[in-house]
Formats: structure tokens, sequence, C-alpha cells
């Protein structure tokens, strides 16, 4: 009886629980895409990149072809993460340095 009320009371509380503001903010690396490829976060925020495709990609900040040295995950293969706090607001574009040159692209919107 005591496990079961317990776990009640373990179960309230998820209910209760705030999500940080600097979460994780997860973004997909699916094949040849970002999921989503475009995120607002607040200043301040971390996003997190998985790999949960077969193929390895990145998450390297600016253009195909014309990176900008803001941040570079190298490569991350299947089940792999990365993390970058945006500490300025703007527009931050990133691709995949395998595939960005067939579009995998994003940006990411700090506020």
């Amino acid at each position: 009886m005591r496990t079961v009320a317990v776990l009640g009371l373990m179960l309230l509380g998820l209910g209760c629980t705030k999500t940080p503001t600097n979460g994780p903010n997860p973004v997909a690396m699916q094949d040849f895409r970002f999921a989503p490829e475009s995120l607002d976060v607040a200043v301040g925020d971390t996003v997190t990149w998985t790999n949960q495709g077969s193929y390895q990609h990145s998450s390297t900040s600016g253009q195909p072809g014309a990176p900008d040295g803001k941040w570079d995950s190298g490569l991350l293969g299947h089940g792999g993460s990365f993390a970058h706090v945006f500490t300025a607001a703007g527009n931050y574009h990133y691709y995949c340095q395998v595939h960005g040159a067939t579009g995998m692209k994003g940006v990411i919107s700090a506020k």
C-alpha cells in the first residue's frame, strides 16, 4: 500500500513540475532534414540536436560552404547529440556539412 501512495505522490508532483526556460529545445536530424527546420527560442536557451537518422550529420552555423564559426557539432552518428546555448538575440542559420548542399538547413531565432 505504501508503494502505491508514494507512486501517486510522484505522479502528482509530475504535473507541478516546471519546464526550465533554458530547456533542451530538441531538433532531430532525420535522414536529410532537421525537424523542426525553424525554431524560436529565448536568449539563454539551449538547443539540442540529436541524430535520429542512419547517416552522419552535423549542425554547423552559417550557410552551406560558408560556415560562420559560431558553432560546429562535428559529424554525429546515429544517437549522437550536440547542444548550443544562444546568448544573444538574432537569427542563426545552420546546415549539415554533409547534406547542406541538398537542402538540409535550418534557422534558430533567439529573442
